[in-house]
Parts: structure tokens; sequence; C-alpha cells
């Protein structure tokens, strides 16, 4: 099996998008403090970003792959059906 190689294209736009993260990331250095509930929680500025980023982008592909089972399970039922009808 020979492997294959990952066009330039990409290496050029990997490498911008973590120059473009250092940057966002030195800009946004500054403590900022969060509050949830009782607790308070200081950290830099861009770690509280990222962090509700990875929330929102996990949240996102869990209710996907939640739709994706119900769709399956009501194909299966309407396959079913269809099946009994022939």
């Amino acid at each position: 099996m020979q492997k294959e190689k990952k066009p330039v294209m990409f290496w050029i736009l990997a490498g911008a998008i973590i120059v473009l993260l250092l940057i966002f990331s030195i800009q946004n250095l500054q403590s900022t403090t969060i509050k949830i509930l009782f607790l308070d929680v200081k950290g830099p500025l861009f770690i509280v970003i990222a962090i509700v980023f990875f929330l929102g982008f996990f949240l996102g592909r869990l209710w996907s792959i939640i739709k994706k089972r119900k769709d399956k399970k009501e194909y299966t039922k309407y396959k079913e059906l269809n099946q009994d009808n022939l």
C-alpha cells in the first residue's frame, strides 16, 4: 500500500490557520473571570473562547449523531411497513 501525500495547498492552509490562531491567542491574553453558579474561574480570554468553541462543536456533532440514528430508525420502520404491504 502506498501512502498518499497531502497536497501542498493543505499545508499552506494549515500553516495559515496556525499563524492566525497564534495571533488570536497573543491578542487575547488578558485575564477574565467566569462565574459558574458559585464558582469563580479565572483564566486567559483565548482559553475561554476556545472552550466555548469546542463545546459548541461537540454539542453540534452529538446532535448530528442523535438525529442520524433517529432518521435511520424511522427509515427502517418505513421500509418494514412497505415490505409488509407488498
